[in-house]
């Protein structure tokens, strides 16, 4: 597994009260305080979970690559922490977490695999048949039903054969993208609602390139060629959310990662997501979520203390 924890360092690059976002590189100086792991020049690495580098999985951390973790066992009430929530763990079920996700969990009590994979290396491999199933800051799991462990089983044998051995990447992007698409379709067929409609996808990819800076609907409806009121039409038949609710969900996301493990100033973390004074930022953050910021700080270092 990946062998090296780094730290990115912060820099102030913003103009503070009544001023946007400098440049686009101010979006990544950020999280000076909190490792994140680093596959350095590798594509694609591979351990078992009761096997693995215990460093990799305990303690809060962050990684630049993505991460797939097949549970194959585990004993009851276990659970693993993603980006502050909780989620349940079952036999047989597989994660998919994201680059720069915030991650916890304790080994114990659990075995199966774990798959890093470049960032450039995954998006060339399944990206695009992947990111069609998300919807906006989700992860990708799926329980891999006993009926299908067999085909599943076996793919995972050649790429655990193919990266011991030789690690050609044209093998292993054929392997590893068999063995995605036959989860892509467990996906499908658990009945999980999927956007259809390619202007969908589009407007994901926007809300995630530009959510610090934009937050009005017409923003968006503009980039698709649609008005404010077609746009929320669309997210509320697919998402249930108006495109208001989608940007504040992602705008909360981020500053749930922010406050809560980075021993960041609110007021600092406030200005870096576009907000022009704290107070906005401290109002906002206690309606969506119900808690003033430094009292999320404190629970959520409560909840992994406690681990």
């Amino acid at each position: 597994m990946p062998q090296r924890t780094r730290s990115k360092q912060q820099e102030s690059d913003m103009d503070y009260p009544g001023s946007r976002v400098k440049e686009e590189q101010h979006y990544e100086q950020q999280r000076s305080e909190f490792p994140l792991h680093d596959m350095g020049d590798a594509f694609f690495e591979m351990a078992t979970i009761e096997g693995g580098d215990e460093h990799f999985f305990n303690g809060i951390h962050r990684h630049d690559f993505y991460e797939v973790l097949w549970f194959t066992d585990v004993k009851p009430q276990q659970a693993h922490y993603i980006d502050f929530n909780r989620y349940t763990i079952s036999p047989n079920q597989v994660f998919l977490l994201l680059p720069d996700q915030v991650h916890s969990m304790d080994r114990r009590e659990k075995s199966g695999f774990l798959m890093a994979i470049s960032r450039d290396f995954f998006e060339r491999l399944i990206g695009n048949d992947i990111f069609k199933l998300f919807q906006y800051s989700t992860n990708f799991k799926v329980t891999i039903p006993e009926c299908r462990l067999s085909v599943l089983n076996t793919l995972l044998t050649l790429i655990r054969a193919e990266y011991d051995e030789a690690k050609r990447p044209a093998i292993l992007e054929s392997y590893l993208r068999s063995w995605f698409l036959h989860c892509i379709d467990l996906q499908k067929d658990s009945g999980d609602p999927i956007p259809r409609d390619p202007r969908l996808q589009m407007l994901l990819e926007s809300i995630e390139n530009n959510y610090r800076r934009q937050r009005k609907a017409d923003f968006y409806a503009n980039e698709l060629s649609l008005s404010a009121k077609r746009l929320n039409e669309l997210t509320r038949e697919s998402f249930g959310k108006t495109i208001s609710q989608m940007i504040n969900e992602r705008l909360i996301l981020e500053a749930k990662r922010e406050i809560g493990y980075v021993r960041k100033p609110i007021k600092e973390i406030s200005y870096e997501l576009g907000f022009t004074e704290p107070s906005y930022f401290t109002r906002f953050f206690g309606k969506q979520t119900g808690y003033a910021p430094e009292d999320f700080r404190r629970k959520i270092a409560a909840i992994y203390d406690s681990e």
